[in-house]
C-alpha cells in the first residue's frame, strides 16, 4: 500500500520503474489491450515505487490504468477497495469510476516471467491536479467543495453494507504501510505508543468509525474549470474515525502550503489551518453533522500523522539532501 504520507510525493522515472517492476512497455500495450480494450497513451508519474500509471484510451473514452506487483494482501485490498469506491460512484458525483474488465472483474492480475502483477482501469476524470501554488485554485471555495466531498462520502458510508469493521484493513493493521517496521528512535517509540492507546479509546460506533480515504491531499484531488473535485487514488483506503480523515486533510494541507521550512512561523501555520478549517467545516456540515467532541479529537490524530511523516523520511527522502532530511526528521521529532 502506498506510504500515505506527504513525503512520498517524489517523482520517479518511468525507466526506474519498468526496470524496479521486471517488464517492457511492449508488455504493458498488450495485457491493457488483451484485458481491457484499451490502447496506451502517456505514463503518470507518481511517487509510489510499487506502482505503474498510465493514461489509455478505448475511441474518444479515456481511462486511467494502475499496475502494482502482485501480493496477498494488495489482492485483497483491491477487492476491498474496488467495492467500496464502485458504491460510493454510485451514489455521488466526485468519485473516478472503476471500469471492470472485459471478464467483468474489477482488477485483474497477470505474469511476467516469475513475477506477477495487478491491473486496474479507472474512468479518466475531468479537470487537473490542483495547484497549491495558484490562488485561484487552492482557496477557501476549494476548502469548503472538499468539505462538502468528504462529508458525503462519510455519510454515504455509514449506510454501505460493507462497512463492517476488520482488523485486516484497520488503519494500524497489516494492511499498514509501516506495518512490521520498527520506529528507530526509542521516544517516537513511547511517543507512538501512548498516542495508540489514546486513539484506541476513542469511541468507534458506526456514526464515528468505518471506510475512509486517509490519503486526501493535492495530488489527489482534480479541480475541473466550473470548480467541482474529483477524489482519486484509493490505495490508503483504510478503516478509520471520519475525524481522523479530516485530521489527515487538514495535516496534508498544511505541509503542501505552509511547510515547517523554509522559515515558515507557526503564526503563519496557524492562521491557514484556521482558515481552511473553517471553510471545511462549512462544506463538511451542509452534507453530515460533526459533533464538537470530534473537533477537539483532530489534534491527537493529526500528531499521530507526525508519526508517519517522521518514518517516511527516514525510509524515502531521496539520499541527495541528507542534510534537509535530517532537518525534516528532527522537526517532527
Amino acid at each position: 500500500m502506498d506510504c500515505g504520507s506527504a513525503v512520498c510525493g517524489s517523482r520517479i522515472s518511468l525507466n526506474f520503474m519498468l526496470e524496479y517492476m521486471n517488464m517492457n512497455k511492449d508488455f504493458l500495450i498488450n495485457i491493457a489491450d488483451r484485458l481491457y480494450g484499451v490502447a496506451l497513451l502517456d505514463e503518470i508519474p507518481t511517487g509510489n515505487p510499487t506502482s505503474l500509471v498510465y493514461e489509455a484510451a478505448a475511441g474518444q473514452n479515456r481511462y486511467i490504468l494502475k499496475v502494482q506487483k502482485y501480493s496477498e494482501q494488495r489482492a485483497s485490498h483491491m477487492e476491498f477497495e474496488s467495492g467500496w469506491v464502485s458504491y460510493l460512484s454510485e451514489y455521488m458525483n466526485g468519485i473516478a469510476k472503476t471500469v471492470t474488465s472485459r471478464s467483468g472483474r474489477a482488477y485483474e492480475t497477470a505474469a511476467v516471467g516469475t513475477e506477477q502483477y495487478i491491473l486496474s482501469l479507472q474512468q479518466k476524470a475531468e479537470g487537473k491536479i490542483v495547484d497549491v501554488n495558484n490562488p485561484d485554485e487552492f482557496n477557501i471555495r476549494l476548502f469548503k467543495r472538499l468539505g462538502g466531498v468528504m462529508g458525503q462520502m462519510h455519510s454515504l458510508t455509514t449506510h454501505y453494507d460493507k462497512n463492517i469493521s476488520s482488523p485486516e484493513f484497520k488503519w494500524n493493521g497489516p494492511n499498514f504501510w509501516r506495518a512490521g517496521l520498527t520506529i528507530p528512535d526509542a521516544d517516537v517509540r513511547r511517543s507512538e505508543s501512548l498516542l495508540v492507546a489514546e486513539i484506541e479509546r476513542l469511541p468507534a460506533g458506526s456514526d464515528s468509525y468505518g471506510i475512509v480515504h486517509f490519503d486526501i491531499h493535492t495530488d489527489n484531488l482534480l479541480i475541473d474549470r466550473d470548480g467541482s473535485l474529483t477524489v482519486i487514488d484509493f490505495d490508503t483506503c483504510q478503516f478509520n474515525w471520519y475525524a481522523a480523515d479530516i485530521a489527515s486533510a487538514l495535516f496534508l494541507a498544511l505541509m503542501k502550503k505552509v511547510p515547517p521550512r523554509p522559515n515558515r512561523s507557526e503564526s503563519e501555520r496557524t492562521d491557514f489551518a484556521e482558515a481552511f478549517l473553517r471553510a471545511y467545516l462549512e462544506g463538511y456540515r451542509e452534507t453530515r453533522a460533526l459533533d464538537r467532541y470530534w473537533l477537539s479529537r483532530l489534534d491527537l490524530f493529526m500528531r499521530y500523522q507526525m508519526v508517519d511523516e517522521y518514518m517516511a523520511a527516514k525510509l524515502y527522502w531521496p539520499d541527495t539532501d541528507d542534510e534537509l532530511r535530517e532537518w525534516y526528521v528532527g522537526w517532527h521529532r
